[in-house]
């Protein structure tokens, strides 16, 4: 407002009232928005006007469809996929989430935020796979009812459509739309659920495609076989003898002395199928820090393909695989641990580093799901592109902290040390010596009065004695922990359902 041609009588007027204005109001709601400039015969326009409250989104004018989501993430920011219990259904439930975040915790809110949800409770929710705090995945596969770009249609009009020629499929009637007729839109005019949720949700997690699935898909009964990579560096390892041990899981065995017992679930099945095993070596275009003439810089990756999987089941597989590579027992001990009639409990051991293993794929019958990747196939690139721009910086930013660990490893082991020596006539004398050829001799002096166990992911083991499987101490038969801990707990605790007994 310009004040430059007012009166004096007038711009003291204009104060006075401003004064009497401002003085009404509590100093701590005194804001711009409290003040109205009112003048006799001016209104100030750039006064800001008050916000109206946000429109409450009003789910009964959507129909729900259900889909099937694949999705990436790398796991070891998170404590497991699994949240505990509706992570938004109270501020206490939301505070956990916050404090223990998990994939699915971050995966609800995203659903949430782009209103393709209303609640966790009511959407028919099912995972495919739960995997562990630290573990990855690349192919997770969830299913649920969303919030669709189609519409209601009275039934004159579905025998309308029909006769127009419109595909039977894309006509649904179901409880989560109490029992209305759907028309569904066409793949290419369905809202853009890749771009919408990957647009939310963190950098580490991103929705590679979605399907339509029909109302009884369940993402863990419906899928076929899971499958499993876990990445290991060959250093201090038989890769050979490694390979002869991990066929011997091929097929359907008991597995409890491979996994984790909760006698809470009180499971008494443990049997398993293990449909394809084997240990490759990382592909070639899989990029690493390392020198790939030395052991150190080669890499390798069990690959593992079964029906289900019990608790903890591949990474104490791969545990037992660790201590056959380095000599610590020979392949026969699968053989040994698979027979629980003469081991019917299972020896004490650590498993595997959690790290290094990833859920790589989920399968389903073809005619179960039909993944769509973009809206208008060979036409719309921009999902793929966005997912390879995301996942291509995460990549890089990983990779340069690798390099400049490296870096710095390697400038340590350049590191000149006084080193004891003898001189030619046999006398004590200190040498300056690269830090990695007293390493060398330190590690070989280590390894001659104690044992080194490798558990994948960098973690290793020192223990003065190695106690052989066989000989260790071991846990109560499976039938006797479940059976104290009914009689302990009582008829009273909930036994966890099947769908908590997996992986």
């Amino acid at each position: 407002m310009d004040y430059s041609r007012w009166s004096k009588r007038a711009l003291i007027e204009r104060l006075q009232n401003l004064d009497k204005l401002v003085g009404t109001l509590e100093p701590e709601t005194a804001t711009n928005t409290d003040i109205v400039m009112v003048t006799t015969g001016e209104v100030d326009s750039t006064t800001p006007k008050r916000s109206r409250p946000p429109m409450k989104f009003d789910f009964s004018n959507f129909p729900k469809r259900k889909v099937a989501f694949k999705f990436s993430y790398f796991g070891w920011a998170y404590h497991g996929l699994a949240r505990q219990g509706n992570a938004l259904e109270s501020e206490e439930k939301r505070l956990v989430e916050s404090e223990f975040p998990t994939i699915e915790g971050e995966v609800f809110r995203a659903l949430a935020a782009c209103k393709l949800i209303e609640d966790e409770s009511s959407c028919d929710y099912s995972r495919c796979g739960r995997t562990d705090r630290g573990v990855s995945g690349f192919g997770q596969v969830i299913a649920l009812y969303v919030r669709s770009a189609g519409q209601y249609i009275s039934d004159e009009e579905v025998e309308a459509e029909l006769a127009k020629g419109t595909d039977a499929s894309r006509i649904t009637r179901d409880e989560q739309n109490g029992g209305r007729a759907v028309l569904l839109p066409l793949v290419e005019r369905e809202l853009p659920y890749v771009n919408m949720l990957n647009k939310t949700l963190p950098p580490a997690i991103r929705i590679l495609a979605w399907s339509p699935v029909m109302p009884e898909f369940n993402a863990r009964f419906s899928c076929r076989s899971r499958f499993y990579r876990y990445f290991f560096s060959e250093e201090g390892l038989d890769i050979g003898a490694m390979k002869e041990a991990a066929l011997k899981y091929l097929g359907v065995h008991d597995f409890r002395n491979f996994c984790r017992l909760d006698p809470a679930k009180q499971i008494s099945n443990f049997e398993r199928n293990v449909l394809d095993i084997a240990i490759n070596p990382v592909a070639a275009q899989v990029s690493f820090v390392g020198d790939g003439q030395s052991a150190q810089g080669r890499w390798w990756q069990l690959e593992l393909k079964g029906s289900a999987f019990l608790w903890h089941q591949v990474r104490c597989m791969m545990a037992i695989l660790f201590h056959v590579g380095q000599g610590l027992e020979e392949p026969s001990i699968v053989d040994k641990m698979l027979d629980v009639e003469n081991m019917d409990g299972k020896p004490e051991y650590e498993m595997a580093c959690d790290v290094p293993l990833v859920l790589a794929d989920c399968s389903f019958d073809a005619a179960d799901v039909q993944w769509i990747h973009m809206r208008n196939p060979g036409v719309d690139f921009g999902n793929m592109m966005g997912l390879d721009r995301a996942i291509s910086h995460e990549w890089g930013q990983l990779n340069t902290r690798a390099v400049i660990a490296s870096a710095l490893l390697q400038n340590l082991r350049n590191t000149a040390v006084p080193m004891q020596s003898e001189n030619s006539e046999g006398a004590d004398q200190l040498e300056l010596t690269p830090w990695t050829q007293c390493r060398d001799k330190l590690i070989r002096s280590e390894l001659a009065s104690r044992s080194r166990i490798v558990l994948g992911g960098g973690d290793i083991k020192h223990v003065k004695v190695y106690q052989p499987m066989v000989k260790r101490r071991r846990a109560d038969p499976v039938h006797s922990r479940n059976k104290k801990w009914f009689e302990r707990k009582g008829d009273g605790k909930r036994v966890k359902t099947s769908s908590e007994q997996t992986e």
